[in-house]
């Protein structure tokens, strides 16, 4: 028997950053993701796993840290096997990162299916969040030669993310069978870096472009075919796992965005309609701290202690 779309797909959680613009909040001993944000007191790491649970069974989520924070990891996800936690000997960035997985994962089952999330984001609208990744597993599964990508329509004209250039759908390729107006799937146009202000007005209002969340629905083996395409260094560097340690430095220290997406063809999009904050400043720390009525230091524009 065929194994539905979900019970194929693994998540794969991105928790090597350090967080050093959260400094001295964020340090190499308790790096962001690992930070309470949120009136549960659950770390942001916690979280990620808790939303991703509701549709990926536990076995299935792999995770992607440095070595220096596998204690972090093992301690918020204690359940984690051997083989799903995979260290780096030094941070690579996220091209090389989501290799390591997807070469673990395929080797595994090559039928793999990754849902690649960040570890450090804020979602809130969880269920339309979930609604919007199990549409991307389904669009995956229908359509395998796809990368797949999460963006957010614009809800004022930020200058801290990065955007993704969206056209119109595309009709040879297989719908979803989800239906409902949330979650359209487009072609991606481009990849934009973070504008400045007068840009990111001109990108509220043109309606074709939308927030890069950095989360990614792909097949490891057409994320390998890519790898092996545009960043056949990587490829190389990784394909005998069995030598890791001894590669793993030498990888280019390099985005999946630089690597592959801004050079493939196959990138399409999903329009999410989902609470999102990507921390990675004080002022996104504080607008989520807010909105979660955690009370907080804070010294020089600076957050320096959670309470």
């Amino acid at each position: 028997m065929n194994k539905r779309p979900n019970e194929r797909a693994y998540a794969v959680i991105l928790a090597g950053g350090v967080g050093k613009r959260l400094n001295p909040l964020s340090k190499p001993s308790r790096p962001k993701p690992f930070l309470s944000v949120t009136k549960d007191n659950k770390t942001i790491f916690r979280k990620t796993i808790d939303r991703i649970k509701k549709i990926i069974p536990e076995q299935n989520i792999a995770v992607v840290a440095n070595r220096r924070s596998s204690r972090l990891v093992k301690k918020d996800f204690p359940n984690i096997s051997k083989d799903n936690l995979l260290l780096e000997k030094i941070p690579r960035n996220t091209a090389p990162a989501i290799a390591l997985a997807a070469l673990a994962l395929k080797n595994r089952c090559p039928d793999t299916i990754m849902i690649v999330l960040p570890a450090d984001h804020y979602i809130g609208n969880e269920r339309v969040y979930i609604n919007t990744v199990e549409k991307g597993i389904d669009f995956v599964d229908r359509n395998p030669s796809a990368l797949v990508t999460i963006g957010l329509r614009p809800i004022f004209p930020a200058t801290r993310y990065g955007y993704i250039r969206v056209e119109g759908r595309s009709p040879y390729l297989k719908p979803c069978r989800a239906g409902g107006t949330r979650g359209k799937i487009y072609k991606v146009a481009g990849f934009v870096e973070k504008p400045d202000i007068k840009t990111a007005e001109k990108f509220l209002k043109d309606g074709a472009y939308l927030w890069n969340t950095g989360t990614f629905i792909f097949k490891a083996t057409t994320f390998l075919d890519a790898i092996r395409t545009f960043a056949s260094d990587i490829y190389g560097g990784l394909k005998d796992l069995r030598k890791i340690d001894e590669r793993y430095e030498t990888l280019p220290d390099i985005s999946v965005d630089y690597a592959i997406m801004e050079k493939a063809n196959n990138i399409y999009c999903i329009k999410g309609s989902y609470l999102w904050e990507d921390i990675g400043s004080f002022d996104s720390l504080k607008k989520v701290l807010n909105i979660e009525g955690k009370l907080f230091v804070e010294k020089n524009g600076k957050v320096v202690k959670i309470l």
